[in-house]
């Protein structure tokens, strides 16, 4: 069913269906604690956003594959397609947003227009801005210890150790990952995920490494535990560490921080 607002939006170049509002406005919350405006890089294969901090010190990457999509057409014989937005606008859009609530995108060069069903049908029409990135093409990172834990006990852990400290450090040896932190006075927070806990799905240390964090940066993708069931840890000493998360219709959200120095 087409309306109004349908009606003053012309050239529509794509057109998206997503399942899930609620799984995509987690999504959009987490860029918006790292980026005020995202460029949504629509191609044949993926839609992709790439983004930096104003401080240039965590980067974030989301990518979803064509196949999480119920719809996906891009109407035009071209190789890429832009979706520029405001960050907060379109977090506020989808602040109500369910499981199992599909969200609709059509863009055109000029505007997009974002459908909501649910009980009743939300529609909002907002400007399709230019969004640069200054952000570089590609790093790749080389890392000592390769770790996988159960999402929701990452989450905890990061939660005990911001009771205590600013700086969270990560440490890994052959027999376990460590995450703790330092507070005032003797205030001390530690989680240990030995190789015999089932909270740790794996771990590969090539050598034992172990490097500090600014706790602000990690509390920021949190949320992104509830879409993921585990997450993937990379770091070295004193090296930027790598978050991935990967949810189960196949996004996947890569996010690197850098290190303190402590």
């Amino acid at each position: 069913m087409s309306g109004i607002l349908e009606n003053e939006i012309e050239g529509v170049v794509v057109r998206l269906q997503y399942p899930d509002a609620r799984s995509f406005k987690e999504l959009v919350e987490v860029l918006g604690k790292i980026i005020d405006e995202a460029r949504f890089t629509i191609t044949k294969e993926h839609v992709k956003v790439v983004g930096m901090d104003a401080s240039k010190t965590a980067l974030i990457e989301v990518v979803m594959p064509y196949e999480s999509f119920i719809e996906y057409e891009i109407l035009e014989d071209r190789e890429e397609v832009y979706m520029g937005v405001h960050l907060d606008s379109l977090a506020n859009m989808l602040k109500k947003g369910k499981k199992g609530e599909t969200l609709t995108f059509l863009v055109s060069d000029d505007k997009v227009l974002v459908r909501i069903d649910s009980t009743v049908i939300k529609k909002f029409l907002v400007p399709n801005i230019e969004v640069l990135i200054d952000v570089p093409e590609e790093i790749k990172l080389d890392f000592d210890v390769e770790a996988s834990v159960i999402s929701d006990a990452l989450k905890k852990a990061l939660r005990d150790v911001e009771i205590v400290g600013d700086i969270v450090e990560f440490e890994a040896s052959e027999e376990a990952l460590v995450i703790r932190a330092k507070g005032e006075g003797r205030s001390r927070a530690e989680t240990i995920f030995s190789r015999e806990s089932v909270a740790l799905t794996y771990l590969d240390v090539k050598q034992p490494s172990k490097s500090a964090y600014d706790v602000v940066y990690l509390k920021n993708v949190l949320n992104l535990t509830k879409i993921a069931e585990s997450v993937d840890i990379r770091f070295s000493t004193d090296k930027p560490l790598e978050l991935v998360f990967k949810s189960p219709e196949g996004s996947r959200v890569r996010y690197l921080v850098a290190p303190t120095v402590l």
